[in-house]
């Protein structure tokens, strides 16, 4: 590789995400002590996050026009990769079917299949650049990315569904397609929604009512409500580093998971959660600053559908520990515990230093 290539990598975006991997590495130390199930997970973490900094590097070295001009083989290894998981996928809750189990170590292969949607996407809609996408691309798009969702929903999954949809949207919009045909997308699927509620399982419609009346399952809403006491306790200072009540005392389940926010808030309160948003905000403003200065469409729109998938699970993951959302299973990226979201995320900013390194150099 060239050293002028080289020059341009995006330090302040590899350190942006290293500081955040450092509050979750934390974090889930805190949330684990006095659980020894769970004992090693800060340990695990830390090793996923020095895995997923390796591919950040690897994969920023690859050009991603080359990426681009495997649009198919990608998009077919994707839905194959999604397939896979249907049939040999298996988890300890129910008929699940989300998790390769390969040497002990649990693969949720519906990350890494939208890092591949993502590329995929990018180059079909950038076919035509400088035009915007027409009718045949966006028909073409849509079947390929409902194809996607619809695999991730029979897992079953809704939330991780849902981010597939949300981050073609977004592509769609940053592509520059006619808003008519958004808005024709928006009309079809508030058509769909009623098949969509009747296909849906049990346990996503109980979230769905427990949001809407939390006094109608007191048990469902036991985890939610030690969220909100956690996150109100903390205050302006929070109750100080791994000694929150919420979380040493067990009250608040998947505390390194799903609620990992809940017991920031709780030990580090109101200004750690402030310095927690600082962060995520330098780090997709980064983001945005390499989709403006992309050397080409298919560039741009894979900066696009990255960051996207970065800003919609931290927005879905604050809003349900918030209360604001039904309960959904999206991780807060970096901060909550889970190999494949972490080694995923970093490999999608390693797409994204594969653009920044094929571009012009950028003003910080």
């Amino acid at each position: 590789m060239r050293r002028s290539t080289w020059q341009h990598f995006d330090w302040s975006l590899l350190i942006l995400a290293l500081l955040l991997t450092t509050i979750g590495v934390s974090m889930i130390f805190s949330a684990t002590r006095g659980s020894d199930d769970l004992a090693n997970t800060w340990r695990r973490q830390a090793i996923y996050a020095a895995v997923g900094t390796v591919m950040l590097l690897l994969t920023s070295f690859i050009d991603y026009h080359l990426l681009e001009s495997l649009q198919w083989p990608i998009y077919f290894l994707t839905i194959g990769t999604l397939i896979f998981t249907l049939v040999f996928g298996r988890s300890e809750i129910g008929e699940v079917r989300r998790f390769i189990y390969i040497g002990g170590i649990s693969i949720q292969l519906a990350y890494p299949s939208i890092i591949l949607l993502i590329i995929s996407q990018a180059s079909l809609l950038a076919r035509n650049a400088p035009t915007p996408p027409g009718l045949q691309e966006l028909i073409t798009s849509a079947i390929m990315a409902g194809i996607a969702a619809i695999l991730v929903f029979e897992q079953p999954n809704l939330s991780t569904a849902t981010l597939y949809v949300v981050t073609w949207i977004a592509m769609l919009f940053a592509s520059g397609i006619k808003l008519a045909y958004l808005e024709g997308i928006g009309v079809l699927g508030m058509l769909a929604a009623p098949l969509l509620w009747l296909n849906m399982s049990d346990y996503m419609r109980d979230r769905i009512y427990t949001f809407l009346d939390p006094t109608a399952d007191a048990a469902a809403y036991w985890n939610i409500e030690q969220a909100l006491i956690s996150i109100g306790s903390g205050g302006l200072w929070g109750k100080g580093f791994a000694i929150g009540t919420q979380s040493q005392l067990h009250f608040l389940r998947v505390r390194h998971t799903d609620f990992i926010f809940s017991v920031l808030c709780e030990e580090l309160g109101f200004i750690g959660a402030g310095l927690l948003f600082l962060l995520f905000g330098l780090l997709l403003w980064r983001l945005l600053r390499v989709a403006a200065n992309a050397g080409d469409t298919t560039g741009q729109l894979i900066v696009v559908g990255v960051t996207i998938y970065i800003f919609y699970q931290l927005l879905v993951n604050v809003g349900m520990n918030l209360n604001v959302i039904p309960v959904a299973g999206l991780p807060m990226p970096f901060i909550s515990y889970g190999g494949s979201t972490l080694v995923i995320t970093y490999v999608g900013l390693g797409l994204v230093e594969s653009v920044a390194m094929r571009q012009k150099r950028m003003e910080f």
